[in-house]
């Protein structure tokens, strides 16, 4: 048996423009968009704009922007990504952690809004984040050298070396977090002993800087 189903007539004009109505809103209103071997949709519960393939498995394209005063602002992708620098050296007393102060914006989308010389990163909206921090100290050392990120003043990530000869050190530490906006992000160094201790860059590597990097990724 082939052709279409026939479509009953309306009844009266009242069920006619309830049905044109009804036709207007899914051309206008689609809850979904076949392109290709993808399908576009929304998920139902948070907005999300996923993409499902036909062949299988489907992925996040983004996340709703976070509301403005500009409805018409354009932001990115919903991954929002930042990555400071300290580059300039800074000191610090040893025998306590120091906050690294970040003098240097490498990369940010719109969503952060962070501003130089500040130890403060703040989180623009939630989600899985990947951190990435590191840390170089300017002198080589023979005691405890350290490096910790916090969030919201709780040690998430920590390293540490105490090296039998003077060792020149660096740390890189990297992990994920379910993050809310509006968390904070610190980063801090620390050397054990009196006196002071400087960071930024290595003197034996003087381009490779201390830095923060944080990722969203489409997860979670």
């Amino acid at each position: 048996m082939t052709g279409t189903a026939k479509v009953k007539p309306p009844k009266n004009n009242a069920e006619w423009a309830r049905n044109t109505q009804k036709r207007l809103d899914q051309v206008e209103h689609p809850a979904s968009a076949r392109i290709g071997a993808w399908v576009l949709s929304t998920d139902p519960d948070s907005g999300d704009l996923i993409a499902s393939n036909v062949n299988g498995g489907a992925v996040t394209l983004a996340n709703p922007p976070v509301a403005g005063e500009d409805a018409d602002t354009v932001t990115s992708s919903g991954l929002p990504y930042i990555k400071v620098e300290r580059q300039t050296n800074q000191q610090g007393p040893r025998g306590t952690p120091v906050d690294v102060i970040w003098d240097t914006i490498t990369a940010q989308t719109p969503e952060w809004g962070f501003t130089a010389n500040s130890s403060s990163v703040a989180i623009p909206q939630d989600g899985t984040y990947l951190v990435c921090y590191h840390l170089a100290f300017l002198n080589s050392s023979d005691v405890v050298n350290k490096a910790i990120l916090t969030l919201d003043g709780v040690a998430k990530m920590a390293q540490e070396v105490n090296p039998s000869d003077s060792w020149f050190c660096s740390f890189y530490m990297t992990e994920t977090f379910n993050l809310n906006a509006g968390s904070i992000v610190t980063c801090q160094a620390y050397v054990s002993g009196s006196g002071t201790m400087d960071f930024g860059a290595s003197s034996a590597d003087p381009s490779v800087f201390t830095s923060l990097s944080l990722t969203r990724l489409p997860i979670g």
